[in-house]
């Protein structure tokens, strides 16, 4: 995954890159593919906190995260 997200961002770097993962942020902050990432949804869906007003996100316990920002400031930054 990590050789596809460094293609996509060299082809398209005017595109914003988004990865939807099980894992939350600190799980995989590490990997090399978090560095190609503009957003990352974290957190494993939950059915049972299924809330279709959520944007960008299908349960209420997963982040929306600006990988960017959350790196450069070493914490946790929700995308808006």
């Amino acid at each position: 995954m990590t050789r596809l997200a460094k293609k996509f961002r060299e082809v398209f770097s005017d595109k914003t890159v988004w990865l939807y993962t099980g894992y939350t942020f600190e799980e995989i902050r590490e990997l090399e593919v978090v560095r190609y990432c503009d957003v990352i949804v974290d957190g494993e869906f939950i059915a049972a906190q299924l809330d279709p007003k959520l944007h960008w996100k299908g349960s209420a316990n997963q982040r929306v995260i600006d990988v960017n920002e959350t790196i450069r400031l070493n914490k946790i930054v929700l995308f808006d």
